[in-house]
């Protein structure tokens, strides 16, 4: 029995991310300007990096929920 399904949650925030990258490519062939970098180094610049920590986390997170399935499965065969 699984308890919860990070596995597709990380799989739905790297697509996410992907998608925002894209997007803000696309945003600057129109909007480059003082503006828009700063809009980009105020909050995309930060966001990509702590993305990356949120997705190594739930997926360290993900093993040890999986970790403690095992260990309780264990347990109810013995």
């Amino acid at each position: 029995m699984q308890i919860c399904d990070l596995q597709s949650s990380t799989g739905r925030l790297k697509r996410s991310a992907k998608t925002l990258r894209e997007k803000w490519k696309q945003t600057q062939e129109h909007w480059n300007d003082k503006t828009s970098r700063e809009f980009e180094e105020k909050y995309l610049q930060a966001i990509f990096p702590e993305i990356t920590l949120a997705v190594a986390a739930i997926q360290r997170l993900n093993e040890m929920l999986e970790q403690a399935e095992r260990d309780c499965r264990d347990r109810d065969d013995s």
